[in-house]
């Protein structure tokens, strides 16, 4: 899939989701709210940075902000393409035992990658996080809520893309990659709720 996600306009996107098609789904409306946190934040660096006497931090997060928006915009766009790749892999014929084991060793790989692209997308959102945070210490107190807005989708889409790593744990082979892919998840909701308390101040 190309970058057609972002040349509908909000109300089409919302109507897809909206619509019994399988993509927008989860994990990639989650990567959209995430981007809109970021934005905020962002936003709010923006409007701080008029009257800054030192603008060389403000700019620096700005950089790093705009930055994760543009990872979560790919991740939106992987995880319909990861989706839709399994949803393929579902199809693949099984007459005969070489098709049921190839399309057993398809479904694997899908998993892999279903399970790795929510795994990014949430540490793009603890990125993010972290930059609410330190923009919560420079920005202007009358902008703070879009900053406390911002950080708040953030960790709530986090939480919701990392509901997709239960969803294809299961399907993954590797007792090794499910271990791993466990262990990043527990980590990333860990660090995204205590940088969501700092950014909250």
């Amino acid at each position: 899939m190309t970058d057609a996600a972002f040349e509908q306009s909000i109300g089409a996107f919302l109507d897809a989701i909206a619509s019994d098609a399988p993509v927008p789904g989860g994990g990639s409306v989650s990567s959209y709210t995430a981007a809109a946190g970021m934005a905020l934040v962002v936003m709010a660096l923006e409007v701080s940075i008029k009257k800054a006497e030192d603008a060389a931090p403000f700019t620096a997060l700005i950089e790093r902000g705009r930055s994760v928006i543009a990872e979560l915009k790919t991740s939106l766009v992987a995880d319909i393409d990861c989706f839709s790749t399994y949803m393929a892999t579902l199809k693949l014929p099984k007459g005969t035992e070489a098709e049921i084991a190839a399309r057993k060793a398809a479904m694997g790989r899908a998993a892999v990658i279903s399970t790795a692209v929510p795994v990014a997308a949430a540490a793009h959102c603890v990125e993010g996080l972290k930059i609410a945070v330190e923009a919560r210490a420079i920005c202007r107190p009358t902008i703070l809520s879009d900053v406390y807005a911002g950080a708040n989708l953030l960790e709530a889409s986090c939480r919701s893309i990392l509901l997709n790593v239960d969803a294809n744990l299961g399907s993954i082979p590797s007792e090794a990659e499910r271990g791993r892919f466990a262990e990043a998840k527990a980590e990333l909701l860990k660090e995204s709720s205590d940088l969501l308390a700092k950014a909250a101040g």
